[in-house]
C-alpha cells in the first residue's frame, strides 16, 4: 500500500517541479547531518500536556511570537497560509472575510480555541472571525491536523487551530508600520513584575485603505471603489505565581474591526457596505500541583463575537448576530509510572445566539463533557489514546475516540500510525436562522486513518503522512426544501511532507500536501469546491551580518468556483513570493521591510474577488534598553 502511495507521490511531483525541489532539500541536509538528538519546539495540542514536536502522534505545525513577527502579517488567518494542509479562501484582501480550510474540511469542521475557548460563531456561518483578530496580539498558534474530537470535542473534524494570547514579553516596546494601499499600524506592549504578580498589556491599531475586494470586470454591478479596513485590539493578562509552582490569573482580550466590503447580490456600483466584528474573552484561571505528579488547571471563561453589517443602497438594510460561549473547563495532568502520563477532566459550555435588529430569536444550549487520555511508551513503542464523551443539548451524546502508535525503528526514525473519530453538531444558526435553519439537522460524522514516517535529528523534523478522512450526514444547503440538511458525504485522502530544521545558517521549514478532496455524491465533480489539490510552501531565513533576510513561497494547484451565474470556472494555480530584510538601528531601535506578493502575481481563492498585488511595507521597532 505504501509503494502505491508513494507512485502516487511521484507522479504529483513530476507534475509540481517545486514539490521535487522542496523534497530534495530537507533528504540532502539529513546525509550531512548528526546523529538524532531532541527537537527544540514544544506541543501542546497533541495530548494536552506540553512535549517536544518529534514526539506528537497527531500531524501538528507551530507558528512562534518570532514567526509571526517576521511574517509581518496583520490578522490571524493569514498567519496559517504557510502551514502544512492549510488553504485560505478569501473574498478580497487582508481583513475582508475568509474561510480556513485543513486538508479541505473547512468552516464548522475547523475548531478554532482562543486560549482554550471555543472561538466557532454560534451564527448563520459557524465559522471563527480569524480575518478579525489582529496578529499583534498572539503568542503563538498550534494547528493539528485530522479528526481530534477525543481531545476537543464537536467540530475537530477537519483539525483544531489552537491560540494563545499574549502574557508576557519585554519591560515596553513599541512597533510602527506603513507602506502600500494606504497601510498604517501601531502597536505598544509593556510587561512589569510586582514580586510574584506579573501585568501585561498590549494594545494596537491597523488601518488600509484597501483595493476593491471585487473585480469589476467580473462582476460590473459592484462598487468598483477600494474597500478600507481598521481594526484596534487590546490585552491584559495578569498571573500571580503561588508557592509550588501554581498560579492564578486573568486574562482579557477585546478585538474590533471594521471592514467596507462588496456584495454581488442584487447589487449597484453605488452601493457602500460595512461590516462591524467585535471578539472579546474574559478568562479567570488557576493551576495547582495538588500532589506529587498531580498537576490540575481550571478556567472559566466567557467569548462573545458581535457581528453588525449595514448595507446603504436603494434597498438598504441592517442585520447583526451576536454569539456566546460561557466554559468551565478542568483539566488535570498526572504523571504515571515509567513515563507514562495520564489526562482527565470535564468541561461544560453554554451557547447563546441572539440578534439586536431581530433577524433571530434568542436560543441557548448546554453541552457537557468528559474526557480522558493516555500517553507513554512500552520499549520502542509508543501508544496514545484518547476518549471523550460529548453531551449537547438536543443532541444527546456523543463518543469519540483516538488511538495513536509510534515504532521507534532507531536512527532517529519512527514509523506512526492512528486512527480516530470525529463529529460536529450543528451551530445554533444553522438550527434556527429563519427560512433557512432546520431544527432537524443532525451532527455530522466523520472517521480518519493515518500512516506516516517520521526522521528527526541534529535540529531537523523530516515527516511525511498518508491520511484519508471520510466525512458522513454532512451539511449542505438544499435548493429544493431552501433549508440546510444532512444530504452530503465527503472523502479526503492524500499524502503531506513536512521539513524543518537548520543547516549551514539556514533556517527552513518547508511542506507539500497532495490531496483529493472530493465529495462521494458530486455527480462526477473531481474536487470539492475551492479545494487545491497541492498546495507547497517554503520559508527559508538567514543572518547576514547584521542584517536578518528570509523569504516565503507559497504555491497552489487549480481550484474550481462558480461566477455570477453559477457556472463552473477554473480559479488558476498560483505562486506568490514574500521577501523581508531588516536590522538594527543602533542598540534601541530595528527595521525591518517587506515586499509581499513580490512577483506580483494576479490570482484569486474566491472567484471574483480580488487578492492582494504587489506592496512594500517598512516597519521600525524599538525595545526599551535592558528589558
Amino acid at each position: 500500500m505504501f509503494e502505491v502511495r508513494l507512485q502516487a507521490w511521484r507522479a504529483g511531483a513530476r507534475r509540481a517541479p517545486w514539490a521535487c525541489a522542496l523534497l530534495a532539500l530537507p533528504a540532502a541536509a539529513q546525509a550531512q547531518l548528526p546523529p538524532a538528538v531532541a527537537m527544540p519546539p514544544v506541543v501542546v495540542s497533541a495530548t494536552g500536556f506540553a512535549q517536544p514536536l518529534a514526539d506528537a502522534l497527531p500531524s501538528v505545525s507551530v507558528i512562534d511570537h518570532a514567526q509571526i513577527v517576521a511574517s509581518g502579517a496583520t490578522h490571524v488567518d493569514t498567519l496559517l497560509q504557510q502551514v502544512a494542509g492549510v488553504q485560505l479562501a478569501t473574498n478580497g484582501g487582508p481583513g475582508q472575510s475568509s474561510n480556513v480550510f485543513v486538508r479541505g474540511f473547512g468552516g464548522t469542521d475547523v475548531l478554532v480555541l482562543l486560549d482554550g475557548v471555543p472561538l466557532n460563531a454560534q451564527d448563520s456561518t459557524g465559522v471563527a472571525y480569524l480575518y478579525n483578530l489582529d496578529a499583534a496580539q498572539i503568542q503563538r498558534i498550534e494547528v493539528i491536523r485530522g479528526d481530534v474530537s477525543a481531545i476537543y470535542g464537536s467540530g475537530a473534524i477537519g483539525g483544531v487551530v489552537l491560540i494563545t494570547t499574549r502574557d508576557g514579553g519585554p519591560r515596553a516596546a513599541l512597533s510602527l508600520r506603513a507602506g502600500s494601499h494606504g497601510s498604517f499600524g501601531a502597536s505598544a506592549e509593556a510587561t512589569q513584575h510586582f514580586g510574584a504578580l506579573t501585568v501585561h498589556g498590549g494594545a494596537s491599531r491597523t488601518t488600509s485603505q484597501g483595493i476593491s475586494a471585487v473585480n469589476p470586470a467580473q462582476y460590473p454591478e459592484a462598487n468598483p471603489n477600494a474597500n478600507g479596513v481598521r481594526s484596534d485590539s487590546a490585552n491584559l493578562a495578569l498571573r500571580m505565581a503561588l508557592d509550588g509552582g501554581g498560579a492564578v490569573g486573568l486574562r482579557v482580550l477585546r478585538s474590533e474591526g471594521r471592514v467596507s466590503y462588496d456584495s454581488t447580490t442584487y447589487a449597484a456600483p453605488t452601493d457602500t457596505n460595512l461590516s462591524d466584528i467585535t471578539q472579546q474573552l474574559v478568562q479567570l484561571y488557576a493551576q495547582r500541583r495538588l500532589a506529587a505528579g498531580w498537576s490540575s488547571h481550571l478556567s472559566v471563561s466567557q467569548q462573545q463575537t458581535s457581528d453588525a453589517f449595514t448595507n446603504y443602497s436603494a434597498f438598504g438594510f441592517a442585520d447583526s448576530y451576536r454569539t456566546r460561549v460561557q466554559q468551565l473547563q478542568w483539566r488535570n495532568v498526572v504523571d504515571l509510572a515509567r513515563g507514562w502520563k495520564a489526562t482527565a477532566g470535564l468541561e461544560a459550555q453554554r451557547q447563546r445566539v441572539d440578534s439586536a435588529t431581530g433577524s433571530i430569536s434568542t436560543h441557548t444550549r448546554d453541552a457537557q463533557a468528559l474526557f480522558a487520555g493516555v500517553d507513554g511508551s512500552l520499549g520502542a513503542n509508543q501508544w496514545q489514546l484518547n476518549v471523550r464523551d460529548d453531551f449537547i443539548g438536543g443532541y444527546g451524546a456523543h463518543a469519540t475516540g483516538y488511538l495513536g502508535y509510534g515504532r521507534l525503528l532507531g536512527g532517529g526514525y519512527k514509523l506512526i500510525a492512528d486512527w480516530s473519530s470525529a463529529f460536529a453538531a450543528a451551530p445554533l444558526g444553522y438550527l434556527y436562522a429563519p427560512y433557512y435553519g432546520n431544527a432537524a439537522l443532525q451532527p455530522e460524522q466523520a472517521h480518519s486513518v493515518e500512516g506516516g514516517l517520521q526522521w528527526s535529528g541534529g535540529g531537523w523534523l523530516l515527516r511525511g503522512t498518508l491520511f484519508q478522512t471520510r466525512l458522513a450526514q454532512q451539511w449542505q444547503y438544499d435548493y429544493v426544501s431552501s433549508q440546510f440538511q444532512n444530504i452530503a458525504a465527503s472523502r479526503t485522502r492524500g499524502v503531506e511532507l513536512r521539513a524543518q530544521g537548520g543547516w549551514r545558517g539556514w533556517h527552513v521549514q518547508g511542506n507539500v500536501t497532495l490531496q483529493q478532496p472530493v465529495q462521494l455524491d458530486a455527480g462526477g465533480q473531481p474536487t470539492l469546491q475551492r479545494r487545491a489539490r497541492r498546495l507547497a510552501n517554503l520559508d527559508v531565513e538567514r543572518r547576514i551580518g547584521v542584517l536578518d533576510a528570509g523569504a516565503s513561497v507559497h504555491a497552489s494547484s487549480a481550484r474550481w468556483d462558480v461566477d455570477g451565474n453559477d457556472a463552473h470556472v477554473d480559479l488558476g494555480g498560483y505562486t506568490t513570493l514574500d521577501v523581508h530584510v531588516g536590522g538594527p538601528l543602533g542598540d534601541d531601535w530595528g527595521w525591518n521591510l517587506q515586499l509581499r506578493n513580490a512577483l506580483n502575481k494576479r490570482y484569486q481563492t474566491v472567484w471574483g474577488y480580488n487578492r492582494d498585488p504587489f506592496g512594500v511595507y517598512l516597519t521600525l521597532n524599538w525595545q526599551l534598553p535592558g528589558a
